[in-house]
């Protein structure tokens, strides 16, 4: 097969903003168009996930196809912070919440390590025991957490490039009027679904958290 060939039968990868809407695949996050303008290509980068851009140019990182990021509550600082709130629907009907903060005004060493967990911690409301999990260029502080009333429960975490400034808090929520583990999706689904998201993070430039 010629290159020529071969090239026809790829997917095309194409930003959102190049494609027109009515020819834009059926997805809850190309379909919003606050949503599509934070995706990177219309293709999948693996099945049932987008790959988004910050808008700080800091991070990207997986989001699911079934996502929509709450425009109206969309709030930046240039480079130097953002928070968003994201509403996840998966192909088992299976709903989530995904909190996402980046703030680049924080030195990654023992003290604000300790105060990044603290200020997660406080967002969540209850005691948290974080594991430290240590990648190539990052390291990523998550723990689980279950409100007493049993209605949300979910995965913490902050994660940091191990060189420079700045860092992500990520919340990833689920809800349920019962025990949790009688909801769906089952335990150990869910657990992989929060880990996925917080695993894909990537600092795309160093210099950019830098103080």
């Amino acid at each position: 097969m010629s290159d020529e060939q071969s090239n026809e039968t790829k997917p095309v990868e194409q930003k959102p903003s190049e494609v027109a809407v009515e020819e834009l695949p059926n997805t809850r996050a190309l379909q919003d168009e606050f949503t599509r303008d934070m995706i990177k290509s219309t293709k999948e980068t693996e099945k049932g996930y987008y790959t988004l851009e910050s808008k700080t140019g800091v991070y990207e990182m997986l989001f699911p196809t079934g996502g929509e990021i709450d425009g109206i509550g969309y709030t930046r600082d240039g480079d130097n912070g953002e928070s968003f709130l994201v509403g996840l629907l998966y192909d088992d009907k299976a709903e989530a919440q995904l909190s996402i903060q980046y703030t680049k005004n924080l030195l990654n060493d023992e003290t604000g390590i300790e105060y990044a967990k603290e200020f997660l911690t406080n967002n969540i409301g209850e005691e948290m025991k974080f594991d430290r999990i240590d990648g190539k260029e990052k390291v990523t502080y998550v723990a689980p957490f279950t409100k007493k009333n049993g209605v949300l429960y979910g995965y913490g975490a902050y994660i940091h490039p191990k060189e420079g400034w700045g860092g992500l808090e990520i919340i990833y929520t689920g809800s349920c009027m019962d025990d949790p583990k009688s909801c769906g999706p089952e335990e150990e689904e869910f657990k992989k679904r929060a880990y996925k998201l917080i695993s894909s993070v990537e600092f795309l430039n160093k210099n950019e958290v830098k103080k």
